[in-house]
């Protein structure tokens, strides 16, 4: 498991300032995510739980479990006291709901107590039934403030289940988006020799040390609006069909993944 804090985009917007185009408009974000790779994936059967500190506080703050109440197996997200996810209710039954790359986490949504992942067969409501990359939502308690914060995970059925990562917003009561791993922070795209920005004619470059190979971009309501296969170090995506605005790139290298904001304008 490897643990990652980013520090603010902010600080470092004067000395990468080539980036500018890319991300004006969003280089105020005053807050850190904190990121944990769960290398290797966690893979989850019958009777077992991950426990998820987010903070690396001590104090175990979700659990994801997968067991059975006599009627029937299901896999549940289960936050500690006083710690909610993202779910909507099905006749008085919590359901985890299944968010979108991209999908805001923040207040003013509907948090619970818990959500189920996947149920038995013959329970109406699951969002997480057969998912790959499906993300959650969370709402944690640090001493006595609310932080936002996301797991990935895959869910076969309601026997079985897999963590892949998760991230939460340090600062408290700032949104998170779901897969958010800081793509400001500068440091990582620096270290691998990746680097982007937009030119005056809407053209998204990608530059790279090795081959690309893909890239997809979502809006802010996590709908993919672009997906293409990439094969070479440096490659341009037109972006001039799109809305100005704000997106989130995903670009593939070596089997890695690698997410940004974008602002087109």
């Amino acid at each position: 498991m490897t643990k990652i804090t980013k520090n603010s985009f902010s600080k470092k917007l004067a000395k990468y300032s080539a980036l500018s185009l890319a991300i004006a408009g969003v280089a105020n974000a005053s807050g850190q995510i904190v990121y944990t790779d769960v290398d290797p994936d966690f893979i989850g059967g019958l009777g077992d739980t991950y426990a998820i500190d987010f903070d690396g506080d001590g104090t175990i703050d979700l659990n994801v479990v997968q067991t059975n109440n006599v009627n029937y197996e299901y896999v549940v997200a289960t936050p500690a006291a006083g710690n909610n996810v993202l779910a909507t209710s099905n006749g008085g039954y919590y359901y985890a709901s299944n968010l979108s790359y991209g999908a805001d986490i923040s207040s003013g949504l509907t948090f619970r107590s818990f959500g189920s992942f996947c149920a038995g067969v013959g329970y109406l409501g699951s969002q997480f039934c057969g998912s790959v990359d499906g993300y959650l939502g969370v709402a944690f308690d640090v001493s006595g403030n609310t932080h936002y914060g996301w797991v990935r995970v895959d869910i076969g059925d309601s026997s079985n289940f897999v963590i892949k990562d998760f991230a939460y917003e340090s600062t408290a009561g700032d949104p998170i988006t779901a897969g958010e791993t800081d793509p400001l922070a500068i440091d990582d795209f620096a270290t691998s020799n990746f680097n982007y920005f937009i030119d005056t004619n809407s053209q998204l470059n990608l530059l790279a040390a090795s081959n690309m190979e893909s890239v997809q971009l979502f809006n802010i309501l996590g709908q993919q609006v672009i997906s293409q296969k990439l094969s070479n170090m440096n490659e341009v995506i037109d972006m001039s069909a799109l809305k100005s605005g704000v997106y989130f790139a995903k670009v593939t290298i070596n089997g890695n993944n690698k997410s940004f904001k974008l602002v087109k304008k």
